[in-house]
């Protein structure tokens, strides 16, 4: 019997303990580095920036660059945003070239035949990473 309330006890102290240690949240990181947790007030205030941008740049020609503009001239740094935002602009036009070439390597392939031709493809342009997905 007395075991039973030991046991009893101790895995209420343990589960309250869990429950309580799972409830506190860690503050955000302090200090430099590109990938800090925004605060809810920072996100609201990019959220709120975002929906002015896309709504000044609704009838642009090139709604991308627009967008760029838009929210760089609220940033507190616009260089580095204008530089970042080239980056990602470069990153996406090799990706897309990428995922171009494999298209046309792989024309007039359907169904599973098309699919191991775009993984044979990948494998080829990025031979340190081998595609471990099964379908």
């Amino acid at each position: 019997m007395k075991s039973r309330i030991a046991t009893l006890l101790g895995a209420a102290l343990l589960c309250s303990t869990l429950a309580v240690q799972a409830q506190t949240t860690t503050p955000p990181a302090q200090g430099g580095g590109d990938h800090m947790r925004p605060t809810p007030e920072q996100r609201q205030k990019m959220r709120e920036n975002f929906k002015a941008a896309h709504e000044a740049c609704k009838n642009a020609s090139d709604k991308r660059a627009c967008m760029t503009q838009q929210m760089c001239s609220k940033a507190e740094d616009k260089a580095k945003c204008e530089a970042r935002a080239k980056e990602r602009a470069q990153k996406m036009g090799k990706h897309m070239d990428e995922h171009q070439a494999m298209a046309e390597a792989c024309t007039g392939k359907r169904g599973d035949a098309l699919q191991s031709c775009m993984k044979e493809q990948w494998e080829k342009k990025h031979p340190e990473q081998k595609s471990d997905k099964k379908n």
